[in-house]
């Protein structure tokens, strides 16, 4: 049929989006009893250790779903996206999950700078993302002040700007200070939107508690050499040295540290979570403190079961990605499974309404105006490196797996 009338083309050429716009809208929210699987969409970079974490443990937990039976019969698939850590990858990632593989809910996601490129495309695919790997408070902060347009977003692990930076000053506090007898203290962190507001103010708890902060910097993530640095912080007295770092340059700040052993050293490094990093640094992380939001001890009658599983099925350790998003994919099957349904509307209902024991904690919940973890749902034990490549709880106390040794 041949239309000569422009009126005829407009009409026809507009019925023709809105059926697109329809159709890209409603892939997320598909109809339960009609879905022959389930679709989860996992993002993070496949070649970095958090992304690793990611997959892996979405996968892990999808095959021993799946082998119990999936969700009332139907099982889950697994479809990977690959951010590269890089936020215009991250979205080409979350297109694809979406708009080709049609994905029923998003998981994952390492680098809050990716996360804060995806959460635009959340309402307008109306599809639900539980971040796993991202701490900008700002993530959750958009939801509360725009619940309608965000309530799309979740997040299943600890924010930096307030809870990290709490526990790592009362680490600081109680340990380093109240045990070791520590007071004069380095702060020695990345210039990264995670730690943006996370060091100044781990700097003003310290010194309201009444300890020195000798030295303070935010370096540049391209710097290779520390040398300099650690000579710098040696001549300032320093005692012990709170690192916080999750990029590239975690390898050089160990090894410089090591070969220039200005002080203990222990707070938050992400790649020396992770059970490769002794060797990638030759061992130089011997007596290196980091938290870490999982390890090999009894945060929940889980975990332990679930460490020994994945380190048996993928050769390595989880890492702090891991037990968040292990977690997080019981908890989209729990309330997939309550609900029968795709929705997301219902899939958000379900999640503001959880209370889940997982391998992290015992009660996993999200708050209601933010979507954010609960406070006080997460533990963040402090792990060292020793002899031969061990990786040591060392507090709080009722996590311990051994005590802390003296690095030099």
């Amino acid at each position: 049929m041949i239309f000569k009338d422009k009126r005829s083309w407009t009409v026809i050429f507009a019925a023709i989006v809105v059926m697109l716009v329809t159709s890209v809208v409603f892939a997320a929210n598909r109809d339960f009893n009609k879905a022959e699987t389930i679709r989860i969409g996992s993002l993070g970079p496949v070649q970095l250790v958090p992304g690793i974490g990611i997959h892996n443990a979405a996968r892990m937990a999808i095959e021993e779903i799946n082998a119990a039976g999936g969700i009332h019969g139907k099982k889950i698939e697994l479809f990977i996206g690959d951010t590269e850590g890089k936020p215009e990858k991250g979205i080409t990632a979350l297109k694809k999950l979406v708009l080709e593989d049609k994905v029923d809910v998003l998981v994952g996601c390492f680098s809050s700078g990716v996360a804060l490129a995806l959460q635009p495309y959340l309402p307008r695919y109306k599809i639900v993302h539980i971040a796993t790997g991202t701490a900008s408070i700002t993530l959750t902060n958009n939801v509360k002040k725009n619940y309608k347009k965000y309530k799309y977003f979740f997040r299943n692990m600890i924010n930096s700007d307030i809870r990290q930076q709490k526990w790592a000053a009362k680490f600081v506090k109680e340990f380093v200070n109240g045990k070791l007898g520590f007071t004069k203290i380095a702060i020695l962190a990345e210039n990264t939107k995670w730690v943006q507001n996370y060091a100044p103010n781990l700097r003003k708890d310290l010194e309201d508690a009444g300890l020195k902060v000798v030295f303070y910097e935010m370096f540049d993530i391209d710097i290779k050499d520390f040398s300099p640095t650690f000579v710098k912080i040696k001549s300032a007295g320093a005692q012990w040295i709170a690192q916080i770092v999750s990029h590239a340059a975690s390898i050089p700040l160990t090894k410089a540290w090591y070969d220039t052993k200005p002080a203990p050293m222990g707070l938050c490094n992400v790649a020396a979570m992770d059970s490769k990093f002794w060797e990638m640094t030759g061992g130089k992380c011997l007596g290196e403190i980091t938290y870490n939001f999982i390890a090999r001890a009894p945060l929940t009658d889980k975990t332990i079961p679930m460490w020994d599983k994945y380190v048996k099925k993928f050769g390595t350790n989880p890492v702090y990605t891991t037990g968040f998003t292990y977690d997080t994919i019981y908890m989209l099957t729990e309330v997939i499974k309550q609900k029968k349904s795709l929705k997301s509307e219902d899939i958000i209902s379900g999640l503001e309404n959880i209370s889940y024991k997982g391998v992290l904690h015992p009660q996993i919940g999200f708050d209601k105006k933010t979507h954010d973890l609960l406070e006080g749902r997460y533990v963040m034990p402090m792990v060292q490196w020793q002899e031969g490549g061990r990786q040591v709880v060392i507090w709080p106390d009722q996590f311990k797996t051994g005590d802390y040794v003296v690095p030099f």
